[in-house]
């Protein structure tokens, strides 16, 4: 739970991941000493730079109110004992910019520049410009400096995202160098970006004909935002929380997508574009954030001459987000969506929520009350909503847009079930309502009321190793708002306020008879449409046909020279000399050591990491399944997501919820596949176990694990009906969003036991047979099965721990774990290794396409690499890095995709491609790849690999993480300096000796497509593809 009160860090138009992948979590331990190029520019950057002293030997910052440098004016100072941070408000002299610095000894750095953006049209102006602005600027006029420098940096994170109502730049590093290094590139594309039209056309919309230089041709809409959106809306659940924003806050522009309407998109014109830049991304209008050990002078002295010094006044900027114009009465709305992905509960196809707008966010005291509040109503099996909508059955899951939301200038609250019959809807409605005007007059348990406020305690004491990061997403939406951003980091005595108020009297129930009586509130009734997304690109054709008939020869030569012109820009070789760039020798070359402790718990193996962890407790368990009869591994997953939701001992489901949420933090149980770092034929199965406690409840902890392992009442079969029908429900619901995964998981199946068991655990294979078992509806062969399971992993013999905590707490821990270890049987059950049935093909199958209701496609192709610690896995990693620079221009660039490129993995190496309109073409794109990396690597793509690489390689972790991977994989300290050694003296023949080994025309792959429906392929079934609908 996120101690910033909020249950997500931006919603709505939720971080535009301008990278095509998610970028975040990944800091290094290199040392930066020099720049491998330098420019004037970079020696201005090396003066600024000193060698600050880091960490807790840093010298603090020390600033009071008043003190004016580099043209910032301080306005206020604070301390966080909490958090141990001092924090620091400024404001620019000239333009009135706004600065936020919290000092503290993280030495993972972070700076975010955001700006308030409030779109008036769903054109996508706001989502388009975000990706634009890093398409080249004054300083750096190459075509893509932000992708550039993702290769040229060991960042802990790059990326930049549009929100309903503002857009953030940031970025984290833990290197001094490396940090203004970036602040120079990303200060200058959000200040002086070129937006040239050509960027423009990429990033956003353009007109082109199928075949470019053929105007006989189908005319086509295309952009890199045009088809991620219409990826973001085909997914069910994102098209109905982008509906209810934009209903619940009518004549706003939160009525509006920021991210952009596929239908509107097109409306948009470079001019326009520009003139919201012109509007928008002023100093005036800007919110600058920077977190870490590094000395706020040296940045603010930074900004001010590399940016601001170039304003010269202040302006007017009109980003003000006007309140609603609050009802009289509750309003209704009907609509339809896309269908989902599986058609599996035909008359449960409906949703509806009820959605209450409330008050400004700007008080923080009362956003955590309300989020207290959702959490008493709504969240886990012991609160009053799950039980009347989910556990009833009238609904089977909630709707995205349940809780509170105060990430929007003006907060709601809102509540629905998907899943729903039609005959149902009123009586869901009904029930919603009624259930809050029960809890407004009983209130709720104070033992839940703890539990709750407990997970706010234990999440401020958790230790992060991106908590700069997760400010950045935590503070913007109060403080763009005129709130005072400092305050949402008093969570203790926030708390204190909260428990006086529950004391003094009916609190929560009062904040309930407020969300009652209040008439802003809007029920949405939603129901899927098979023909909606048919009819959609019916529209779109016509309005294509429409333009091309309406074309003189003169706008179709402007079409097909624009086309031309631009395939042009992206095929030219840039010369990106002027970016900054880390230097291969400068990376650390020794591994860095985790300390830790081996040592049995009477005959189970234990180990023990001693870090700070503030007073926390965290406990793992690996419980060896291998000998589990094959018919029973089917059940794991099922068993795992269960594992805590039936009950156990005195305990009924709900008061384990209350009992798990009271004295835990963490506890969770998922399936666990890792292969031997030595040889891929090695395969571990497990059922891996995690919790954590704040020290005083480590007795707790392990009492509730005892319970749950060994009284787990699983003899509940109406319990199980119901949450299966929640789990199926939520699966399918996301099939669309995590199509790339289901794509890669399938591929990937079909070279090892380790692959073939991922499919059946997590891939469509698992979506299959669950919604079989669901079929079938024998509860008492589940419950037979799930016992069975729960039977097999109470030995002894099976399990390897692991305990990290701090010194003080180790021995209470160790005992609490040995009583625990008591109450198992020993059987001396040893491993197997159970082998995989390898095809007998010797070229590439068919590939895969799964029809899923989508408007873009997910694809994915996977080839056979080798383990961990073979000398070429090192260069199979580089490789991957290398073709996917080529691939990003190939998929992203010419294709419009949103992302693309190579991973490498458990020994898989997979192409891939997502929200791509492409198909074919991405597939030669894949196989061009491969022959150009057979002699065209060049060192630069060598390099730039490698700094990606230990970008990800040397990634910081949180003090509970520390060792843990390594420890589960087998991984020693020893292999991975060698593989550190390997990485760093790679040269440009070795890869071209892995491509040509690996990924010759000989080797077996593998291709699957979840994509929309096709008939042109479903007629080449059985012959070029294997063709199949999900349901």
């Amino acid at each position: 739970m996120l101690s910033l009160f909020s249950k997500g860090l931006v919603r709505g138009r939720v971080a535009s991941n301008t990278t095509g992948v998610n970028i975040g979590g990944r800091p290094t331990t290199s040392i930066i000493r020099s720049y491998a190029t330098t420019t004037s520019e970079q020696k201005q950057q090396q003066q600024v730079v000193g060698q600050s002293l880091r960490g807790k030997e840093r010298l603090k910052t020390n600033l009071k109110v008043g003190d004016k440098l580099h043209g910032f004016s301080v306005v206020n100072v604070q301390d966080v004992p909490e958090r141990q941070f001092n924090t620091f408000r400024l404001k620019h002299d000239v333009t009135g910019a706004d600065y936020l610095h919290i000092d503290c000894e993280d030495k993972n750095n972070v700076f975010a520049v955001t700006f308030k953006t409030t779109p008036f049209d769903s054109t996508g102006v706001a989502h388009i410009l975000e990706h634009t602005t890093l398409c080249g600027s004054k300083k750096y006029p190459m075509r893509d400096p932000f992708f550039n420098m993702l290769k040229r940096s060991l960042n802990t994170y790059m990326n930049a995202w549009t929100a309903p109502d503002h857009t953030s730049y940031p970025f984290g590093t833990q290197h001094e160098k490396d940090y203004y290094n970036l602040l120079s590139v990303y200060l200058d594309a959000t200040f002086f970006p070129l937006l040239t039209e050509s960027d423009f056309r990429q990033e956003g919309h353009r007109l082109e004909f199928e075949q470019l230089d053929n105007p006989e041709s189908k005319l086509k809409f295309k952009g890199i935002v045009f088809n991620e959106m219409k990826g973001a809306l085909s997914d069910p659940s994102g098209y109905f929380s982008e509906i209810a924003q934009q209903s619940l806050y009518p004549g706003t522009t939160y009525a509006h997508n920021s991210g952009g309407d596929p239908k509107d998109i097109p409306a948009l014109s470079y001019q326009q574009l520009k003139d919201f830049h012109a509007t928008y991304y002023h100093p005036s209008n800007a919110f600058f954030f920077t977190y870490g050990d590094l000395p706020v002078e040296q940045h603010l002295r930074y900004i001010e001459e590399n940016a601001l010094q170039h304003f010269k006044s202040p302006k007017q900027v009109d980003s003000k987000v006007n309140h609603v114009q609050r009802w009289d009465k509750p309003r209704r709305i009907t609509v339809t969506c896309p269908p989902s992905a599986m058609d599996v509960n035909p008359e449960r196809k409906h949703k509806l929520s009820i959605s209450i707008l409330h008050k400004d966010n700007t008080d923080i005291f009362e956003g955590l009350s309300m989020n207290v509040l959702s959490n008493l109503l709504i969240r886990g099996s012991n609160t009053p909503m799950y039980q009347a909508l989910l556990e009833s059955g009238l609904a089977l899951d909630y709707t995205p847009n349940t809780g509170f939301d105060d990430n929007l200038h003006e907060s709601s609250f809102g509540v629905g079930g998907t899943g729903i019959r039609k005959e149902d809807l009123e009586k869901v409605e009904q029930t919603i309502i009624s259930t809050m005007e029960k809890a407004s007059r009983d209130g709720f348990d104070s033992n839940v009321i703890e539990s709750i406020l407990h997970q706010y305690e234990f999440g401020q004491k958790d230790v992060s190793a991106s908590l700069g990061l997760k400010l950045v997403g935590g503070l913007q939406s109060n403080w763009i708002h005129g709130g005072n951003p400092i305050n949402r980091l008093f969570l203790n005595e926030n708390i204190a306020r909260l428990r006086k108020e529950i004391a003094a009297g009916p609190f929560f129930q009062n904040k309930l008879r407020q969300l009652l009586d209040n008439p802003h509130r809007l029920t949405i009734t939603m129901s899927p449409d098979d023909t909606q997304q048919a009819r959609e690109a019916a529209e779109e054709e016509n309005v294509l046909l429409g333009i091309k008939s309406s074309l003189d020869s003169k706008q179709v030569e402007t079409i097909v020279e624009q086309a031309k012109d631009l395939q042009q820009r992206q095929s030219q070789q840039q010369d990106v000399s002027s970016l900054p760039k880390l230097s291969i020798s400068e990376i650390e070359k020794k591994q860095q050591k985790t300390p830790f402790i081996d040592e049995k718990i009477g005959s189970t193996d234990l180990r023990l990491f001693d870090f700070p962890t503030n007073g926390i407790t965290y406990f793992r368990s690996m419980i060896d399944i291998s000998t589990l009869p094959e018919d029973l591994k089917m059940y794991v997953p099922l068993f795992c997501s269960l594992f805590e939701s039936m009950g156990a001992a005195e305990l009924d489901h709900k008061q384990l919820d209350t009992e798990i949420n009271l004295y835990t933090g963490r506890m969770n149980v998922s399936p666990m596949i890792s292969t031997s770092p030595f040889n891929l034929d090695l395969v571990a199965e497990r059922i891996y176990i995690k919790s954590a406690a704040i020290n005083r409840n480590i007795e707790k902890m392990f009492s509730l694990l005892k319970k749950m392992m060994l009284e787990n009442r699983w003899n509940n079969p109406d319990l199980l009906k119901n949450l299966l029908g929640q789990m199926q429900s939520s699966m399918i619901e996301g099939i669309t969003s995590s199509g790339l995964s289901y794509a890669r998981t399938y591929s990937s199946s079909q070279f090892s036991r380790a692959g073939q068991l991922s499919e059946k655990w997590h891939g469509l294979t698992h979506v299959k047979f669950t919604n079989d078992i669901i079929a079938k509806n024998d509860l008492n062969d589940i419950i037979a099965k799930l016992i069975a399971i729960n039977k097999f992993i109470l030995d002894r013999s099976l399990m390897r721990c692991s305990i990290t905590t701090e010194k003080d707490t180790t021995e209470l821990a160790k005992q609490q774990l040995s009583m625990f270890l008591q109450q198992f049987n020993e059987n001396h059950t040893s491993m197997v290794n159970n082998e995989f049935q390898k095809s007998d093909n010797t070229g590439s199958s068919l590939p895969h396409y799964f029809a899923i209701p989508a408007t873009v496609n997910y694809i994915s192709k996977s080839y056979q690499g080798v383990n961990y610690s073979h000398e070429d896995s090192a260069r199979l990693e580089v490789l991957s890095k290398v073709l996917s620079e080529y691939l990003h221009k190939e998929i992203r660039e010419k294709g419009g995709a949103y992302g693309g490129g190579v991973s490498y993995a458990s020994g898989s190496i997979g192409f891939y491609s997502y929200r791509d309109p492409n198909l074919a073409k991405t597939i030669n794109a894949f196989n061009e790849s491969i022959e150009w990396s057979q002699d065209k690597i060049t060192l630069e793509n060598v390099e730039n690999a490698q700094l990606s690489i230990f970008a990800d390689f040397d990634a910081p972790e949180s003090p509970s993480n520390k060792g843990v991977a390594e420890w589960m994989r087998g991984i020693t300290d020893e292999m991975k300096q060698q593989r550190r050694d390997r990485l760093l003296s790679i040269n440009k023949n070795q890869l071209e000796e892995v491509s040509a080994k690996y990924l010759n025309p000989q080797k077996t792959s593998y291709t699957t497509v979840l994509g929309k429906p096709d008939t042109e392929i479903k007629g080449l079934s059985n012959k070029e593809w294997e063709y199949k609908e999900l349901n």
